[in-house]
């Protein structure tokens, strides 16, 4: 019964911390891509001919593929951790953990 409990409990904490990696993963998208998107709305000279410009063109905003492309990653991140925990192998961890438990 103990060993059971503890086996939930190490269970309980591992499903913690994919949570708790996927809000750090959020903040984390939000500051860089708004950091990103109001530094390219300014242009200077870091070192010799190297010049930070503005990142907007004749075509528009240019950051668009950053948000798009780091947001899909971020949906997948989200449907791991919430929607579909079991699909890449935390059942396969709750076993091998019941399985040292029991050693």
């Amino acid at each position: 019964m103990e060993n059971e409990n503890q086996a939930k409990l190490v269970i309980i904490k591992n499903k913690i911390e994919e949570i708790k990696k996927f809000y750090k993963h959020v903040v984390f998208y939000i500051f860089i891509n708004v950091l990103i998107t109001f530094l390219g709305a300014f242009s200077f000279k870091i070192f010799g001919d190297f010049i930070v410009s503005n990142q907007y063109d004749e075509n528009g905003f240019v950051h668009y593929p950053i948000w798009v492309v780091w947001g899909f990653f971020l949906a997948l991140h989200a449907l791991k951790t919430f929607v579909f925990p079991d699909v890449f192998g935390n059942s396969w961890k709750e076993k091998k953990i019941r399985e040292f438990m029991n050693k």
